[in-house]
């Protein structure tokens, strides 16, 4: 605490710091660990403003990371006090472009939601807007009242902390875009299936009515001629519209594909970006798929494509396995990924991966499927979240013993004034 400050002004500013601190690096974190799902997101933003096309597609990758990084950092040194002046500095810095983009937002509403926490939390632009408005007031209280609380670490300490936090958000960023997000808060997690599987929710569903009284029946359990129907109620084939959907022409056929109820092993190769750039490992689909078949998987392929686009890349990928087609929005909410692999058992997602970065040799190993590392079921956000805590509470460590050490010792006691 400094010297002179009251107690309330001291609890002010550090619970405007922790407060400001939660959230960026709420919204860093969720950006980071997703850099593909925050690429789309600026890309729609471009697109809206018509400037898509001029702006590299390079360039929004690397502003997609480093601004997750970024607003990671800032998060963290102001959660911990430190750099105590510039920190809030940076942190106004960037509300003085998301401020007015947000009120833009809530007044245009251009994009169905910012995108600020990612998939993590989706919030109205409404509150998107008011929230901007609350964090720039508190920056303002953290920087005018800096000197009233001093930070958790040293002076010296305080650029490991930031090194630290930038390799945290780097590492996140990496694996993120190479593999999978470290933690998958799309509908499509690992152990989720891709339609209902909870009986009858998973089926059409038809509202009859008798003496007032109205029930719920699926196709295969239709009441006698005594009740009336109603209305269709909907189901799995509803959701999915809004959702996953599957095409083989003009016939939907995601149930089909994706009962959960049918036992066995199955492989999804997801063609999220068509182009002819991402022809490159075709011939490594095929042969996979003449593995799968050998062993007892069935393997499809989904393309986000339709018409004339889809026989296009069906004509210039010769793929041997049967393909569907889908919306990119589908496809891109299932894998990240230019193309990405899916394995599937009983219906229920086992794992994910970029299919770039499958290996070439993956046939020659034994049992390959159940040999690819999954990145995505939590257990790796977990394992880096507990290792970048812990390196924290190393420098805490350290910043507390130098302030110990460098205490000044009294050796002899002081003189009394003669009288």
């Amino acid at each position: 605490m400094s010297a002179g400050a009251p107690v309330w002004k001291v609890a002010s500013v550090w619970a405007a710091r922790l407060l400001t601190g939660a959230v960026f690096i709420l919204s860093g974190w969720a950006k980071a660990v997703d850099p593909r799902g925050f690429v789309y997101k600026i890309g729609e933003y471009l697109a809206v403003w018509g400037i898509d096309r001029l702006i590299p597609y390079e360039l929004v990758i690397l502003g997609a990371v480093v601004l997750s990084v970024v607003e990671l950092t800032i998060g963290v040194l102001l959660a911990t006090g430190c750099l105590r002046r510039s920190t809030p500095i940076c942190g106004l810095v960037m509300m003085l472009f998301m401020l007015p983009l947000t009120v833009y937002i809530a007044v245009a509403d251009p994009v169905a939601d910012c995108g600020c926490f990612g998939d993590l939390l989706v919030i109205s632009n409404i509150a998107t807007m008011l929230k901007n408005v609350v964090l720039t007031a508190l920056l303002v209280l953290c920087l005018v009242w800096h000197k009233a609380a001093r930070p958790l670490y040293r002076p010296g300490l305080q650029w490991l902390v930031i090194a630290l936090s930038c390799v945290y958000g780097l590492v996140l960023a990496v694996i993120g875009w190479q593999f999978q997000p470290v933690a998958d808060f799309r509908p499509y997690g690992v152990g989720k299936t891709l339609v209902a599987d909870d009986g009858t929710s998973g089926a059409e569903r038809y509202v009859y009515e008798k003496n007032g009284e109205r029930r719920e029946y699926t196709l295969d359990m239709l009441p006698d001629s005594t009740w009336t129907f109603v209305e269709r109620a909907g189901g799995a084939s509803e959701a999915t519209r809004e959702g996953l959907a599957v095409f083989d022409g003009d016939d939907e056929v995601t149930d089909e594909l994706f009962d959960p109820s049918e036992k066995g092993e199955m492989l999804v190769l997801a063609v999220v970006e068509p182009g002819l750039n991402n022809l490159m490992r075709t011939r490594m689909a095929n042969e996979i798929y003449e593995y799968a078949t050998e062993h007892g998987i069935v393997m499809i392929g989904l393309v986000a494509a339709s018409g004339d686009s889809f026989d296009r890349w069906v004509e210039m990928a010769r793929p041997e396995y049967d393909v569907y087609s889908a919306s990119d929005t589908s496809l891109k909410e299932l894998v990240r990924g230019a193309t990405g692999l899916v394995f599937m058992r009983d219906g229920h997602v086992v794992w994910k991966r970029n299919f770039a970065t499958i290996s070439p040799d993956l046939l020659s190993r034994p049992d390959p499927f159940g040999t690819v590392t999954v990145v995505d079921d939590g257990r790796v956000a977990w394992w880096l979240a507990g290792a970048f805590v812990a390196g924290m509470l190393v420098l805490y460590a350290l910043s507390a013993l130098t302030r110990m050490k460098l205490r000044p010792k009294r050796l002899w006691p002081r003189k009394q004034k003669e009288a």
